[in-house]
């Protein structure tokens, strides 16, 4: 894969396409004509990161004055910034690049994917070679882009508990899962197993999956973070919710063939979890049980 920039004469393509960790990939150098006045040169390997953090504002912007103002008016907690979305390159591995003095650039140069890489995903990595030559004029800048896979047997099974999101734990629910590690496209597949404390009325039952990217820039403020919730899955209905008699409802819960991976990087975060519900049915004081169970994804079964 390819990224090319209009303004400069580099081109860096990396093959193989995709990789695994461990994997070597190379990446092909070359430029349309002889590039003069360098001052220095260098190939580096690394990933763009992407994240939100918390915008706070300029002291002296018109929406500042506005935040203060709410502020006199007891309003408290309005203020002129918001989230912002932005990334990061985060460098890898640099070598020097040698570039000819009356000559075109061509040159190869190899690189073994870490066993720790963050795999890739739109929604937090991008793997790139860059080559870039400082110059006495216009520096130049260019990508090769390359997908980082992950296999099931490149992460470690953390199987995790349950852990209830909102509700009065008046009915415990807890999520077996037949696999905690799930590749894109497949179908996540448990049992919830329902415990009521007491006797309650009868309730219905439905999981959907849950997505959380999680900023923690280094030298930004951190934005809130958020979570999406897919398609709801109704599981069983008006299930009996008898004190001392649980009941076990088998689910099975696909998974979007595009998902993005599981994966930590240093500036962001992205996990997954089934997310499951218990609605009590009919006119009640009770409020709605959630819990979530961590799972891993890959993008490479």
């Amino acid at each position: 894969m390819r990224l090319f920039t209009r303004s400069t004469p580099l081109d860096v393509e990396v093959s193989p396409a995709a990789a695994g960790r461990g994997d070597v990939v190379t990446a092909v150098v070359s430029s349309s004509r002889p590039i003069d006045d360098v001052d220095a040169a260098r190939l580096e390997w690394g990933y763009v990161n992407f994240f939100r953090y918390h915008w706070a504002g300029r002291a002296d912007s018109a929406l500042a004055q506005a935040g203060r103002e709410a502020w006199l008016a007891a309003d408290v907690g309005i203020n002129a910034g918001g989230e912002r979305d932005t990334d990061e390159w985060v460098g890898v591995s640099r070598v020097p690049l040698a570039v000819p003095e009356s000559a075109p650039v061509h040159t190869t140069a190899s690189f073994r994917v870490p066993a720790w890489a963050p795999p890739s995903s739109p929604e937090l990595v991008r793997w790139c070679c860059r080559a870039i030559i400082e110059r006495r004029g216009r520096d130049y800048d260019a990508h090769g882009e390359f997908a980082v896979r992950v296999r099931r047997a490149d992460v470690a099974a953390s199987v995790g508990s349950t852990e209830r999101l909102a509700g009065d734990a008046d009915t415990t629910i807890d999520i077996a899962l037949d696999e905690h590690i799930v590749a894109a496209g497949e179908a996540i597949r448990g049992r919830l197993i329902v415990s009521a404390r007491r006797d309650l009325p009868a309730g219905d039952l439905a999981v959907c999956w849950r997505r959380c990217r999680d900023s923690h820039p280094l030298s930004r403020r951190p934005s809130r973070g958020g979570a999406l919730d897919g398609p709801v899955t109704a599981v069983a209905s008006r299930v009996p919710l008898v004190a001392g008699h649980p009941v076990t409802a088998p689910f099975v819960l696909p998974l979007p063939a595009d998902a993005a991976p599981s994966a930590e990087a240093v500036h962001s975060s992205l996990r997954w979890f089934v997310h499951a519900r218990l609605f009590y049915v009919g006119f009640s004081a009770h409020l709605t049980e959630r819990v979530l169970h961590p799972i891993v994804v890959v993008n490479r079964p």
